[in-house]
């Protein structure tokens, strides 16, 4: 919910912080240095930009927790359940790793 304001704000308040981008640097690097000994092991393929596959893993991860309820309405299953976590869970990680793939 304060992610969904502050968008609702255009980051006014993130904007401002001296900090933020401090905050977020190691995660971008361990994800780059990730990437970097895979694509170096042959598991990855090369040419991943580390900030795109973050954004694209936290939208895949995001909008399926701060739906649920809706979307469980929707298609009539309750998507809390931890059966239905694991089930999200693995088909998150099937399709970040099939984009990673060399």
């Amino acid at each position: 919910r304060i992610l969904n304001n502050e968008n609702l704000y255009e980051a006014q308040h993130l904007e401002r912080s001296t900090r933020i981008t401090d905050m977020h640097s190691p995660l971008v690097e361990e994800v780059r240095t990730t990437l970097a000994r895979g694509a170096e092991q042959g598991v990855f393929r090369r040419g991943v930009d580390p900030v795109q596959l973050y954004i694209t893993i936290a939208g895949l991860s995001y909008f399926y927790m701060s739906n649920a309820a809706t979307l469980g309405a929707i298609f009539d299953r309750n998507l809390r359940t931890r059966e239905a976590l694991a089930s999200r869970l693995e088909h998150v990680l099937e399709v970040v790793l099939g984009y990673l793939r060399p």
